[in-house]
């Protein structure tokens, strides 16, 4: 049994119609988005009629649309999508059902090619709606089928008047002002005059275009196994020697890139730094960052800032999501931790000090080097710290002097004043 979704259009209505007549078991859901008035309602009443009379299960929700796109930053089209889709995968999973069915038809289908090439696009966006794909939304996996992709809307309409199929016109659908219905009305008319044929030519371009996705997919599948990534993985890191040597390092670079936001022009600008082997240089798409490593390229969620602590005495504190200890002790026999801790000189150090972030003009005296001055940013480069990596660093403050630090936490890093000595009597570890 599958769902069907019906929103009292003429598409959706004639879809509904065809499977009921070709005694397919069905159910329907019927999305209020609210967003039209009593139009909205009357659109609600005609379906729920039109299930009642067909003996077929209607399931309806109502959606505050305009409060969830407000909620969560994003258009309308793109809040209504996703809260019906996620109610699609709900109603699947908690009835049962095979898939949901939807209305798109090859009118759909051209109009949605046009728009992608008006807009810009890559491979993916000239190969048109598939038959059936998969997805996961509200938590639940969810199969689509759009058994309409080849009937055209000619078709529809007038298998519709021949069988008197009640349904309702959006008015919008003929508003010019908006780019998919300006296509609609206007484009694929004039596409069509000079060739009749036009729907029928641009579904086999969009099969020949699906056939070279598919070659596509499997290249960079290749690549991902090659050396070693999972794409989905929170954290993605590919070995920058096997993207420099690529031929079609860019495309690889796009696949990776393009899901998390980031534009061509960053996608450009990292290929140009691969290709010369670059690191140190971030770029940044919403919640997402791309940065190099000596060796590797990174995308991964972008760090939280976090806020200078003030660590008043020993006890434990938290750092940018790290836990950092601080406690008093006697003085060792082995000054050397292998744990990652650092051993100041309490009484040098002292309380209260700060446990901060890193920021640009840091410096030290570096243990060892005879109280020579360096730059924290060299420092990070002989340890191998990749430019992102530094932001999470916690640093230990010297007592009164801005800009100077005391020890890199975690990294056995500590500046000379603070070493113990023979005169020490006891030292704080920070670990």
């Amino acid at each position: 049994m599958v769902l069907l979704a019906v929103s009292g259009g003429i598409d959706s209505m004639y879809m509904a119609a065809t499977c009921h007549l070709a005694g397919l078991q069905f159910a329907v859901a019927h999305c209020n988005f609210h967003l039209r008035g009593a139009d909205s309602d009357a659109d609600e009443a005609l379906v729920r009629d039109w299930c009642a009379k067909a003996g077929v299960q209607c399931h309806v929700k109502d959606f505050d649309t305009a409060a969830y796109a407000a909620e969560n930053g994003v258009s309308i089209e793109m809040a209504a999508r996703e809260l019906r889709y996620a109610w699609f995968a709900q109603l699947c999973a908690g009835n049962g059902y095979e898939a949901v069915l939807i209305a798109h038809n090859a009118n759909d289908n051209a109009e949605t090619l046009l728009l992608n090439l008006v807009r810009g696009t890559g491979l993916k966006g000239i190969c048109g709606m598939a038959e059936k794909s998969e997805m996961v939304a509200g938590g639940h996996r969810l199969t689509v089928l759009r058994p309409l992709l080849g009937v055209s809307r000619a078709q529809i309409a007038s298998f519709v008047a021949e069988n008197n199929i009640p349904f309702r016109e959006d008015r919008t659908n003929a508003d010019v002002a908006y780019k998919r219905n300006r296509i609609r009305h206007q484009v694929l008319p004039e596409l069509e005059a000079m060739n009749p044929s036009v729907l029928q030519t641009l579904a086999l371009d969009m099969a020949n275009f699906r056939e070279a996705a598919a070659v596509a997919d499997t290249y960079y599948g290749d690549f991902l196994a090659s050396v070693g990534v999972d794409d989905r993985a929170k954290v993605i890191s590919v070995p920058l020697n096997a993207l420099a040597c690529d031929k079609h390092c860019k495309y690889l670079l796009f696949r990776l890139m393009e899901p998390y936001g980031f534009t061509r022009s960053d996608i450009d600008d990292v290929a140009a730094l691969v290709a010369d082997l670059v690191s140190g240089k971030r770029f940044y798409a919403g919640t997402m960052v791309a940065y190099f490593t000596a060796t590797k390229l990174v995308i991964a969620p972008s760090p939280e800032p976090w806020a200078p602590v003030q660590v008043a005495g020993p006890g434990k504190y938290v750092c940018g999501g790290k836990e950092v200890m601080v406690s008093i002790e006697p003085v060792p026999q082995n000054l050397v931790q292998n744990d990652g801790s650092v051993l100041l000189d309490a009484d040098r150090l002292g309380f209260p000090f700060e446990l901060r972030p890193w920021r640009e003009g840091d410096w030290m005296c570096p243990l060892g080097l005879g109280g020579k001055k360096r730059k924290l940013s060299d420092i990070f480069v002989s340890l191998k710290v990749a430019a992102l990596e530094k932001d999470a660093v916690v640093l230990v403050s010297y007592p009164g002097q801005e800009g100077r630090v005391a020890a890199i936490a975690g990294f056995g890093r500590i500046d000379d004043s603070l070493k113990a000595t023979s005169a020490t009597n006891t030292v704080i570890r920070i670990k």
